[in-house]
């Protein structure tokens, strides 16, 4: 049997951002910060963390820039009181996707029905004006998960924790599976949900696997909903 180097991918607990997101196009919005609840997600995972992981240890930590990740990432930490000196390594590259001129703007306003067909013909390659397509979020995650997060980990051994964004969490899924990008939309990610990839060079078919999607037991067990 290969021993497979683990990944739990976490989308960022709640922000002011998801509050508004069905009159506004999210984005980036890299300043937006937790809210109340999003602080009690973070601690719930953090409080359960080694169900989440299936490990009783912490392994290397990665996180986006963005503010509510890096404050996801620090409570989670906290609440397993990690020492200072735990690794966490913040990176552009796990930022969400750019909605560039979009970003605040009304959905409406971006989303007409005309724009909606140009997006549907050609989900992977579409990009907002100034903002990124899916394939370049697929592409910078792949490529920093290749070459920063698989070396940091050590096989069979604990888990690599990513916070990161929900439609990165997305792009990054359809590199693994090769599905088709207009699948994406239809998976589904809660804030703080864990999802879990492995990796092992002796495994079949590229050397992925997707163990865990949408995984929020830490919630449930906090009487909260994903």
């Amino acid at each position: 049997m290969p021993l497979f180097k683990r990944i739990l991918l976490v989308r960022h607990a709640e922000c002011q951002m998801n509050l508004d997101l069905a009159l506004r196009v999210g984005g980036r919005s890299n300043e937006s910060p937790l809210t109340p609840l999003g602080i009690k997600q973070a601690q719930a995972l953090g409080k359960h963390y080694s169900v989440a992981a299936r490990h009783p240890t912490l392994g290397p930590v990665f996180t986006s820039t963005a503010v509510r990740a890096r404050e996801t990432a620090r409570l989670v930490l906290e609440q397993l009181n990690a020492p200072p000196h735990h690794p966490v390594t913040a990176s552009e590259q796990l930022l969400e996707l750019s909605q560039g001129e979009w970003e605040g703007a009304l959905r409406a306003a971006c989303y007409t029905p005309q724009q909606v067909a140009v997006i549907e013909r050609d989900p992977w390659n579409f990009a907002p004006p100034g903002g990124e397509s899916q394939r370049m979020v697929e592409e910078r995650m792949a490529a920093y998960i290749r070459a920063c997060v698989l070396p940091a980990i050590e096989a069979g051994g604990p888990p690599a924790l990513v916070v990161t964004h929900g439609l990165a969490i997305k792009c990054f899924l359809r590199s693994v599976l090769n599905s088709s990008p207009a699948m994406s939309r239809h998976i589904h990610t809660d804030n703080t949900s864990v999802t879990e990839v492995a990796w092992s060079p002796d495994a079949d078919d590229g050397g992925w696997e997707v163990r865990r999607v949408n995984y929020t037991a830490h919630l449930a067990l906090e009487g909260m909903r994903g």
